[in-house]
């Protein structure tokens, strides 16, 4: 079982293996689609392979992550490898990215053996973007890679996705990443409790075990989640006033995908499967809502927020949107005020 090695990577043999595969038999894809759930490693992946493509130690080494090119890449200053995201303001990628990205495109390489390109989140190029980003994946110029990534391939153009190798990141196994953060210095009880609760997710297991404040985060949003049952109405909407109100990143959806985790770890506890909980030292929280409120329920309302979550990726009113969830969640009527 692989957990850190030279592209830095915890898991994720299968996809390493392939690009290996392709550098050294010098048939790299010219484009390539790193799909997976967030934080999993997908944009690690492909600054490693950016840097595994300018990298100047010897083939079987590459990327060494200690070269002048590999140094520069991590840095974000390389003039050949460029990262294309939102710009500040904005909430996708515009067609003017796009079209600047392309005239760089056709510049030989400044500095590196090639130039490459990333698209992270591919997903936010709107469609007018991404129509003109077909030109590039159908025609690259010699002595580019381009690289999108994405966690809602299904939100990119039929035609971008055939034009691009898919390499799929899946979730790493619980004991891979919990090994790789006892690696890190971690208590094996911690370890093994943060791996569980990242749902397979290298890049949140370890921002849990280093950032306090998203820890502390986590847990008040937990805290919230469990609390939903015992809420009257005018106490829902404030909820829902609050959570629309967060700024950057703890907003709407963040707070969804915890309720999520946690009221599936419910569902869980009542069919028995408690060896799956991720909240593994919130058992006994879990067992009491989970004797409180019927499992269909619990059912009716995990799909509830995967429905709302989606109306948030739609642009839907966030305030809204989380009224009509907060009153369909369960009800404790016995206790609810």
């Amino acid at each position: 079982m692989a957990v850190m090695g030279r592209w830095d990577l915890i898991g994720h043999d299968g996809p390493i293996q392939a690009i290996e595969t392709w550098l050294a038999r010098g048939r790299l894809p010219h484009a390539l689609l790193i799909v997976g759930p967030p934080q999993v490693g997908k944009g690690t992946l492909a600054l490693r392979l950016a840097q595994a493509l300018n990298c100047i130690a010897p083939p079987k080494e590459r990327p060494c992550g200690h070269c002048h090119q590999c140094r520069r890449i991590a840095q974000g200053i390389h003039p050949d490898v460029q990262v294309m995201s939102m710009e500040t303001g904005h909430k996708e990628i515009r067609i003017a990215q796009v079209r600047g990205l392309e005239r760089s495109l056709y510049l030989k390489p400044y500095e590196g053996r090639m130039r490459v390109a990333i698209v992270d989140p591919a997903d936010a190029m709107n469609l007018e973007a991404q129509s003109a980003f077909l030109k590039t994946l159908e025609e690259p110029p010699d002595q580019v890679t381009l690289v999108l990534v994405t966690a809602r391939e299904m939100r990119l153009l039929p035609t971008v996705r055939s034009r691009c190798h898919r390499l799929a990141l899946c979730p790493v196994p619980t004991a891979v990443l919990a090994a790789a953060l006892e690696d890190q210095g971690l208590p094996p009880e911690e370890a093994n409790a943060l791996a569980r609760l990242a749902d397979g997710r290298p890049g949140l297991a370890i921002a849990l075990a280093t950032d306090p404040s998203l820890a502390q985060r986590w847990q008040e949003e937990v805290r919230r989640a469990a609390s939903i049952p015992l809420l009257g109405v005018r106490k829902r909407l404030e909820m829902a006033q609050a959570i629309a109100a967060e700024p950057g990143p703890w907003g709407p959806a963040w707070a969804l995908e915890v309720w999520r985790r946690w009221w599936r770890d419910v569902l869980l506890v009542q069919s028995g499967a408690q060896e799956l909980v991720s909240h593994v030292r919130m058992m006994d929280e879990l067992e009491s809502l989970a004797s409180a409120v019927p499992p269909a329920e619990v059912a009716f309302f995990l799909e509830a927020i995967s429905r709302t979550l989606g109306y948030l990726e739609d642009n839907v009113n966030p305030r809204l949107a989380l009224e009509a969830l907060l009153l369909e969640a369960p009800w404790q009527q016995a206790m609810a005020a």
